[in-house]
């Protein structure tokens, strides 16, 4: 069984953070799983604020599978802070990542969460969960369609034993709510990558530079055919460049990712799931809804 980044692999769009309809675990993105990530990660001791912006989502099937869920097109925030552990996790989820990879996601504060709704402000308690680092072998699809690489996708999952609703929109009680986002936790060698970046935009520069020039002079025919021969030569150097920036700014955490102390950054966004149904996970039939998306920013 192959596990997934992202941003999970929905059926209409393999490869996303975002799923356009429902999960299955059988059909999850291609990432590297054999390993076990010891010690698991600099994003362990690390502290977040995360934000549930629970609703409608395109091409979910929450409706389906809950008539009249989130029709009036509203929305429920929630936020609530936790811990990144290095402790051992004692479940497994399959969406999540190998056991052995999985480590305790802590709740951080006693204190429940809150929000206001028509009945005023409601308090809502989520329970600890667990958190897996799994590295891309290929491009994935973030929130905007696009295709990038980050160094690992980041899943974790918090249980909410009382649930939550706002008018129509709602969270089950004792429901097990999975994220899914993209992590940079190597931040030696994120410095590096953006040094190179810098590199490339500036050679790209020298290059356009040196065309325009080339364009403008006027001479013989022996240096109008010298001058073509070097417009060629820059044009493959252009080109060549060209696809460095573009790989490297898959690579890149996008504008808006949250940075921790100790240089770990997270995606602005992300994608929240919960199951469908009761089949294990690691049988046919298994899928996950679509439950909205959220944010996250260090502490």
């Amino acid at each position: 069984m192959t596990d997934t980044d992202l941003t999970m692999k929905p059926a209409a769009s393999s490869q996303s953070f975002y799923g356009s309809r429902y999960l299955k675990i059988i059909v999850l993105l291609s990432v590297s799983s054999s390993e076990s990530l010891q010690p698991p990660s600099l994003l362990a001791g690390t502290q977040w604020k995360v934000r549930l912006d629970v609703g409608l989502q395109p091409g979910t099937w929450m409706p389906k599978r809950f008539p009249g869920w989130a029709e009036s097109g509203a929305r429920l925030g929630l936020d609530v802070k936790v811990d990144f552990t290095n402790e051992p996790s004692a479940t497994r989820e399959s969406l999540v990542g190998p056991k052995d990879s999985t480590f305790r996601l802590k709740v951080a504060s006693d204190l429940p969460s809150t929000f206001v709704s028509e009945r005023g402000q409601e308090e809502v308690d989520f329970a600890d969960g667990g958190w897996c680092i799994q590295r891309p072998t290929g491009n994935v699809k973030n929130a905007r369609g696009s295709l990038v690489k980050p160094e690992g996708l980041l899943r974790f999952w918090l249980d909410c034993p009382s649930g939550a609703k706002r008018r129509d929109v709602e969270i089950r009680p004792n429901t097990r709510i999975f994220f899914t986002t993209g992590v940079w936790d190597f931040p030696d060698d994120l410095q590096k990558q953006d040094g190179e970046y810098k590199e490339v935009l500036a050679e790209l520069q020298v290059v356009v530079d040196q065309t325009r020039e080339a364009r403008n002079t006027e001479g013989n025919i022996l240096e109008e055919m010298r001058t073509y021969q070097k417009m060629i030569g820059d044009s493959k150097g252009f080109e060549r460049l060209k696809d460095r920036k573009e790989t490297l700014e898959r690579e890149l955490p996008p504008m808006g990712a949250s940075v921790a102390p100790n240089g770990v950054q997270i995606a602005p966004t992300g994608s929240l799931v919960i199951k469908g149904n009761s089949i294990p996970d690691w049988l046919p039939g298994s899928e996950y809804l679509i439950l909205g998306t959220f944010s996250a920013s260090a502490v």
